[in-house]
């Protein structure tokens, strides 16, 4: 499905000799990269999947870059396997409902509808996916949690980063999950899903 590239270990060895790379730019637990950040992963003609892995104090500690000659899976709104890793989307709950009103006029199954739309993005659009996580070890079997993001664009469209955290938010095909004293677990997200209420985006349930 995939083989690997390069894998670097840590911060020290992050440099590939250029001093010029604004890590400044990315170095965030789970902020959304720029494209320009995402852009320094990019080869021509080849789909790139970046893995970097945060400390508690939000320290890039290691990075792999891998080329990916598969799809990535789509499991559902906040699941996803790209190159042999499983990845949950950080924070998140799949389907609110069961159907989901998907282009604002078509009631679609929710499931369905987050694989349409991933599948449109990763597999067709992107060109360099960019998941972060802090450092940790799951349990055997268990998805990492992460933030991802995807950079589209090139050939004569304007490079962009798609934000697949917020986009099954906004979409109304995942749900922030919340502590058990009732606060946010993506307060980062808030404001997309107050947007998708007020744009119609609604269940359909």
């Amino acid at each position: 499905m995939h083989k690997q590239l390069k894998v670097v270990g840590f911060v020290g060895s992050l440099l590939f000799g250029a001093s010029s790379i604004a890590f400044s730019a990315g170095e965030d637990p789970y902020a959304e990269p720029s494209p320009e950040y995402l852009r320094q992963f990019d080869e021509q003609g080849a789909k790139t999947f970046v893995l970097e892995r945060y400390d508690a104090a939000g320290k890039l500690v290691a990075r792999s870059v891998e080329r990916l000659d598969g799809n990535v899976e789509i499991g559902g709104p906040v699941e996803r396997t790209i190159a042999g890793q499983r990845v949950r989307l950080r924070g998140l709950t799949a389907c609110p409902t069961e159907n989901v009103v998907y282009n604002r006029v078509q009631t679609w199954s929710c499931v369905d509808a987050a694989r349409d739309y991933a599948d449109a993005v990763y597999s067709r659009r992107a060109s360099v996916i960019l998941c972060k996580t802090l450092v940790l070890t799951p349990r055997g079997g268990e998805a990492i949690p992460a933030s991802c993001f995807v950079l589209v664009g090139g050939r004569g469209e304007p490079f962009k980063t798609v934000n697949d955290d917020d986009s099954m938010v906004f979409l109304g095909l995942a749900s922030i999950g919340r502590t058990e004293d009732g606060r946010s677990r993506r307060p980062d997200l808030e404001a997309s899903r107050s947007l998708s209420r007020t744009m119609g985006f609604q269940n359909a349930d």
